[in-house]
């Protein structure tokens, strides 16, 4: 009896690691997952992408029942965390979560990148994306988009609006409407927020992501003029779209996770995997919508293919605007 028990086991150890299901992911040491995995986020704590990726970080470590640390490497426009993921080795333990920029903005505006955008890191899924609301100064007397553009067309040169350093996302998005409008403003960069000056005035105009911008929306200290994603933001359905003036004008950002190129497909299928039924959690997209954002989970071929689309539209804007930052 006992012999019998044996072999039956040892017949069922055989199919199963036949199958795959005991089987390295990528055919040698231990079964992926077996220690900690990074999520590198380029931005600061507490700043950005650096939210959500703690969100994901805590539900994908249950999922995968490893732990997930967050690891944060600002500055650069975000080439210095995505170039530490570019040089990761493959092996399913360094992860990118960013937004699109250091793939569809960054390589058009340094002019030496340390890393491949196209071929040294491979998207996973686009998790979340939202649009900015154009935030005016309470003093500012417009109140809606036609308003201002006319205030501009008086004023040329003189409604100044903060970004958050040249060649940003808030950058390039008043250029977007700039040239839609065929107005002139005056850019005033900063390194870090502007809050503290649009608040007080010292700068007029202001792009904002619903995180940052929403609390002061809501309490009257600035007024929205538009939400420029691609329909009204369900967190404030009054404040219509930039494209409601101006058709096909939309400026979104979106998050995702790559990985380094060469990543096993498995790896890359599990994390994927994961990550969707994460996004898609009621719990997730709570906290997804309470921040005015919205979830997608795509598939790597459909983040990859958005990266491919947003980096021509956008290398075009940047060199026809000659925006350099180095």
């Amino acid at each position: 009896m006992k012999k019998k028990l044996i072999h039956s086991l040892l017949a069922a150890s055989a199919v199963w690691a036949a199958s795959g299901a005991l089987a390295p992911a990528w055919g040698q040491g231990a079964p992926w997952p077996s220690r900690p995995i990074r999520i590198i986020t380029p931005t600061p704590v507490g700043v950005g992408s650096d939210i959500f990726a703690r969100a994901y970080a805590d539900r994908l470590g249950r999922a995968l029942q490893t732990p997930v640390v967050v690891e944060n490497r600002p500055g650069a426009l975000a080439s210095i965390g995505t170039d530490a993921v570019a040089k990761a080795a493959p092996d399913g333990y360094t992860i990118l979560f960013s937004t699109s920029n250091p793939f569809t903005m960054t390589p058009f505006l340094l002019s030496k990148m340390p890393y491949d955008a196209k071929h040294d890191l491979v998207p996973v899924t686009q998790a979340l994306k939202g649009g900015s609301f154009i935030v005016a100064n309470s003093a500012v007397p417009a109140k809606n988009i036609p308003e201002l553009v006319a205030l501009a067309k008086r004023e040329p040169g003189k409604i100044s609006f903060a970004s958050y350093g040249s060649g940003t996302t808030s950058h390039l998005g008043f250029e977007l409407f700039q040239e839609a409008a065929g107005i002139e403003l005056l850019h005033v960069p900063y390194k870090q927020s502007a809050a503290p000056d649009l608040l007080g005035g010292q700068v007029q105009l202001g792009f904002e992501p619903p995180v940052s911008a929403l609390a002061n929306i809501k309490s009257g200290r600035l007024k929205a003029l538009a939400y420029t994603g691609s329909k009204r933001s369900p967190a404030a359905p009054d404040v219509p779209t930039l494209s409601e003036t101006y058709p096909g004008v939309e400026v979104f950002t979106w998050l995702g996770f790559w990985v380094p190129a060469k990543t096993p497909p498995a790896v890359v299928e599990r994390l994927h995997k994961e990550i969707v039924a994460i996004t898609h959690s009621p719990e997730m997209v709570r906290l997804i919508n309470e921040a005015g954002l919205d979830p997608i989970g795509s598939t790597p071929a459909e983040a990859a293919a958005a990266v491919e689309r947003e980096a021509q539209a956008m290398g075009r804007l940047i060199k026809a605007k000659n925006i350099r930052i180095d």
